[in-house]
């Protein structure tokens, strides 16, 4: 089972990007913010922008980022996290993703 759910709505998307901490890495830009009271896992929303390649591409990344954070989210985490995917995440490696993603939730 996964540790964390995803995070859906459009304005929870936009209330991350207006009040939550912003951290850039080389190939992602992060936002955190704070759980709110009926969340029982975290929220974590992973976006990934069409000029960064085509569909596969992208789902790609979609799924190496989500594996990223499976492994390293800590196991009783409280938060929410949204993931914007840069262009030059398509050519990052697996795990150049991974040592910004553990930077970012450390």
């Amino acid at each position: 089972m996964r540790r964390f759910a995803s995070l859906r709505s459009r304005g929870d998307f936009t209330r991350l990007r207006a009040r939550g901490r912003r951290m850039a890495t080389a190939n992602l830009t992060m936002f955190r913010g704070e759980a709110a009271a009926a969340d029982t896992r975290p929220l974590v929303g992973i976006s990934v922008y069409k000029s960064v390649g085509k569909a596969v591409v992208r789902n790609r990344i979609r799924r190496r980022l989500a594996a990223c954070i499976q492994e390293h989210l800590p196991e009783h985490a409280r938060m929410r996290l949204l993931i914007l995917a840069r262009p030059s995440a398509a050519d990052a490696t697996y795990a150049a993703l991974c040592d910004e993603v553990r930077r970012a939730l450390g």
